[in-house]
């Protein structure tokens, strides 16, 4: 068989046989005309049932909300027009015409257009009922709601979705818009652990809840939503490496914020109590100044909010103050052990302290700490050294660098 459709002549031959059939049934009238050759064809009709009434109004401004949706036509004529008719099913087209028209209810005659001109065209109904209503536009903001909202990750939550745009346009019959109540976009977000982004489509409801299929514009719009991760607050501590050039102190050291957000797997945050942001180097310092510090994020933390901080240093002067007769505390004895300074050796220090002077005017005896440690020292006599607690930014230097103590078992 494919090879007969291949074939030139016999693709001439079946077009041949084509043309003389429509031409035979073009001619047929004439054939029937003749006395006593086929009279019983020489008229016939045909009727088109459910054939669709289009209606043509001002599209812009007016809605049609109620017509007549299908109609019957009746053909009549020489039955070789019919014949061709059915065969060849030209384009026509059943209408009524009321772009003249305002809105309202109107009554109009069904016109035709596209059939042969041989053939009588009837329509039933021949008048029908349309009616018009004025387009009205509104603006809605639109609603996300979240599918599955209960089955994201653990211990992540969900933000508040983000809509561009915020508000989409309806146009329909004035009648139509009174019943449109809330415009929705639907975003299931089952298993996300992380921000979402989608595109997604605008569906209207009525005050029943019932779906509206009319015209919005836009039809899409771009939701996002923010998905968080567990998080916790832990303070921010910047760290400090040489000195200040000579001459000069510090007098305030201040972070803003003190505090960041650090999120991440629970397991991972719940070990972090501190970030620590990149050293500043006090030997780079002249001068009163903000510095930005960048904070690395730790090993499986996903991020910091946020991730960098402020850090004002004030400088001042640097001025001194002496205390003598300052007492030097023992630390870190443990309760099997008795600790004595040596005989030779006074529980007392004289110290220098450095640092601005309105440090410096605050300072009390109470507000410092002069103490030897001796913690893990075995029994026996030590010299150790000297040391200080004390309000920040302040430089303290002893008189006495060293103590002697001696550290006896309890049960001599």
């Amino acid at each position: 068989m494919d090879k007969l459709f291949n074939s030139h002549w016999f693709v001439k031959i079946i077009s041949f046989f084509i043309a003389l059939m429509l031409f035979t049934m073009v001619n047929l009238d004439n054939i029937s005309s003749q006395p006593g050759v086929l009279p019983s064809l020489s008229e016939g009709s045909y009727t088109l049932e459910e054939v669709e009434l289009t209606v043509l109004y001002d599209e812009e401004n007016y809605s049609v909300t109620d017509k007549t949706e299908h109609v019957q036509v009746n053909l009549r004529g020489p039955q070789s027009v019919l014949t061709y008719f059915q065969l060849i099913r030209p384009t026509y087209e059943i209408f009524v015409d009321v772009t003249e028209r305002e809105a309202g209810v109107h009554t109009l005659s069904v016109q035709h257009r596209g059939f042969p001109s041989e053939l009588t065209v009837s329509v039933v109904p021949q008048f029908v009922r349309v009616e018009l209503q004025e387009k009205q536009t509104i603006s809605l903001p639109v609603h996300v709601d979240l599918i599955n909202s209960n089955e994201i990750e653990e211990g992540y939550t969900v933000g508040t979705p983000i809509v561009t745009p915020m508000n989409v346009e309806v146009t329909a019959a004035r009648e139509v818009i009174a019943s449109v109540a809330s415009a929705k976009a639907y975003v299931d977000v089952s298993g996300a652990d992380k921000m979402m982004e989608e595109a997604v489509p605008v569906k209207l409801f009525d005050e029943a809840g019932n779906e509206l299929h009319l015209n919005v514009n836009p039809s899409i719009v771009d939701v996002k939503i923010p998905i968080t991760s567990p998080n916790k607050r832990v303070p921010v501590k910047v760290p400090r490496d040489g000195t200040l050039p000579t001459g000069l102190s510090i007098e305030s050291f201040e972070i803003n914020p003190t505090e960041v957000t650090i999120y991440g797997p629970s397991e991972v945050i719940d070990k972090i109590n501190v970030i620590e942001g990149t050293t500043i180097n006090l030997n780079e310092i002249t001068e009163s100044q903000t510095i930005d510090v960048h904070l690395p994020v730790p090993k499986g933390v996903e991020r910091i909010d946020p991730e960098k901080v402020q850090v004002t240093i004030e400088v001042a002067e640097e001025e001194s103050i002496e205390w003598t007769d300052v007492p030097i505390e023992i630390i870190g004895a443990n309760q099997n052990v008795n600790v004595n300074f040596a005989e030779d050796q006074a529980p007392m220090t004289g110290v220098t302290i450095y640092g601005s002077q309105t440090l410096l005017d605050k300072l009390t005896l109470n507000d410092i700490q002069a103490f030897i440690d001796v913690s893990d020292k075995s029994i026996g006599d030590h010299e150790l050294p000297v040391q200080f607690n004390g309000p920040p930014n302040l430089r303290f230097v002893s008189e006495k660098e060293k103590a002697k103590v001696s550290v006896t078992s309890r049960s001599e």
